[in-house]
């Protein structure tokens, strides 16, 4: 059984928040979207329960990470507004592991 512990400066964390920028796929971990997450920094932020924060002010719950050739991926789903069923699956990518 694998088991993922807390680091002490995490004690008190309830979730990282992943800031998206309009007609980006780019993760950020400022609100200004001007510092990209690192692959790695973003699978922890997966792990530890991420919140996707458009700039619309949408919040999404992040629903999977994914990792190819360095570059993680974290996929989110969101309302659509066509119907009160539908909904829309993107993904936020974060910068090669350095």
């Amino acid at each position: 059984m694998a088991k993922i512990y807390e680091d002490a400066n995490e004690q008190h964390v309830r979730a990282i928040m992943i800031y998206k920028k309009t007609a980006e796929t780019k993760a950020y971990t400022d609100a200004a979207c001007t510092v990209q997450f690192v692959s790695k920094d973003l699978k922890n932020a997966f792990i530890k329960g991420a919140l996707i924060q458009l700039e619309d002010g949408t919040l999404a719950k992040v629903a999977g990470y994914s990792e190819s050739e360095g570059v993680g991926s974290v996929t989110y789903i969101v309302p659509n507004g066509v119907t009160a069923t539908s909904a829309d699956i993107a993904s936020l990518v974060g910068l090669v592991n350095p």
